[in-house]
């Protein structure tokens, strides 16, 4: 076998495997929700399910406005040296809890991580310098006291 057909049965088998333990959730929920609605038929038999709400749940790895960078100042303030774009990356996955394995994911929060600071920077509550020969970049607080107050959308409180 080629090695790209290699890579692409190797790809297609993995998409296979997410799709039946996809498969195998939405049964165990299917599940958990038909023993929801009998024990709800038993106190209310004449229960409409769908006039009931459904709670939407929030995109994976959601934040509120502001809330990575209230965290990139909390570290940056308790720093001595300069951190990398990288090291910054790996602390708001493990605050957060996310697989820092995962490089899709790590991929996308180190450019939620970078857009952050970059705006920090437009504010002059940080600045940033060449972390080597490669695009890497490393930071550094330049107002300790900066307090960023954002609300829900665009700055605006609530």
């Amino acid at each position: 076998m080629k090695p790209v057909v290699h890579g692409l049965v190797k790809k297609r088998a993995e998409i296979v495997g997410r799709i039946q333990a996809a498969q195998e959730e939405a049964a165990r929920l299917i599940a958990d929700l038909d023993h929801l609605d009998a024990s709800i038929r038993l106190f209310e038999p004449d229960v409409d399910f769908d006039d009931m709400p459904v709670k939407y749940l929030p995109p994976p790895n959601a934040a509120f406005r502001g809330e990575v960078q209230r965290f990139l100042l909390e570290q940056l303030r308790g720093a001595t040296r300069w951190q990398t774009t990288d090291q910054l990356t790996v602390k708001v996955m493990v605050q957060r809890r996310m697989n820092e394995s995962d490089k899709a994911l790590r991929t996308l929060t180190r450019k939620r991580v970078g857009h952050s600071l970059s705006r920090l920077r437009k504010k002059g509550v940080v600045r940033s310098r060449k972390a080597g020969k490669g695009p890497l970049l490393s930071w550094k607080i330049t107002a300790p006291d900066a307090d960023i107050v954002q609300g829900w959308r665009n700055g605006a409180s609530s």
